[in-house]
């Protein structure tokens, strides 16, 4: 359908490839970054209008559909829509997606994110960073997408998802459908995101909940007031946590910690595992 669709327009535009070649030079679109041309050659406008080789990239199918005069989003339409079928085929997802507002656990999340992923023309972790302005790595996109981390954290969701194409009150959608597999999740338990750390000076430290690039629960050290830090090292052990204590676990990264000399504001890597909620 897209090969056919860009050839039809050529056939408006009563070119040849030689002419919207040269056209294509001056090309724009919103995405393109302004020191990129969207230049191409004769032999690769022909190629793509042939279908021969597959969904050829977006930028091809732009810089074809500019120099014809056609409409962009039209063209931008039935490349994602091409780019989809292409990735259904080549991978099925193992189950059918759910809509976001039925989405109930960080499985039916992760069948929707891949979806979205899909529907917005798979393009490369690396340009997915670059739609979110650099808030999200092409890296953690990629273990996000083939399940080599953990969760997803709200944020990424947000920002992923954004990234794709979907805006305004359409995000919400998507926050809550985190919101209801992390309730899920917990049983509807709320989980404390800070933990007091009382140090002998009266000084208050605090542990807070945070995720690594993995997305992996972790506890951050942090501070609201200067402490020394042979103070801090010396009463990691002595740390009150509410009505329970550190773990052995715990207790053991803090002396290694306290041998090593590093930093007290380093990062503590008390992962999830290590302590009760």
């Amino acid at each position: 359908m897209l090969a056919q669709w860009l050839r039809s327009q050529r056939e408006n535009a009563g070119m040849n490839y030689t002419q919207m070649a040269f056209r294509t030079e001056k090309v724009r679109w919103a995405s393109l970054p302004k020191n990129e041309s969207a230049k191409c050659s004769a032999d690769t406008l022909l190629r793509a209008a042939s279908g021969a080789r597959g969904v050829p990239r977006r930028k091809v199918v732009l810089a074809y559909a500019g120099a014809c005069g056609a409409n962009l989003a039209e063209a931008d339409r039935l490349w994602k829509a091409a780019r989809y079928r292409q990735t259904q085929d080549a991978e099925p997802l193992k189950e059918k997606p759910k809509h976001i507002a039925r989405v109930r656990d960080f499985a039916d999340l992760h069948l929707a994110l891949v979806d979205l992923y899909r529907k917005d023309g798979a393009r490369s972790c690396q340009e997915v960073e670059e739609l979110s302005g650099g808030r999200l790595s092409h890296s953690t996109v990629w273990r996000v997408l083939n399940e080599q981390t953990g969760r997803p954290t709200r944020d990424f969701v947000t920002h992923f998802a954004r990234a794709c194409g979907v805006r305004d009150v359409a995000l919400s959608d998507w926050e809550q459908a985190w919101d209801r597999a992390e309730h899920r999740r917990t049983g509807g338990r709320k989980r404390n995101s800070r933990r007091p750390v009382i140090a002998t000076s009266g000084s208050m430290i605090y542990l807070d909940r945070a995720r690594d690039a993995g997305g992996q629960d972790m506890w951050k050290l942090s501070q609201t007031m200067a402490v020394p830090e042979n103070e801090l090292l010396e009463r990691l052990e002595e740390i009150a946590l509410g009505d329970c204590v550190l773990s052995s676990k715990e207790l053991e990264a803090a002396r290694s910690i306290q041998t090593s000399q590093r930093s007290a504001r380093s990062l503590l890597a008390l992962h999830a595992g290590w302590h009760r909620d």
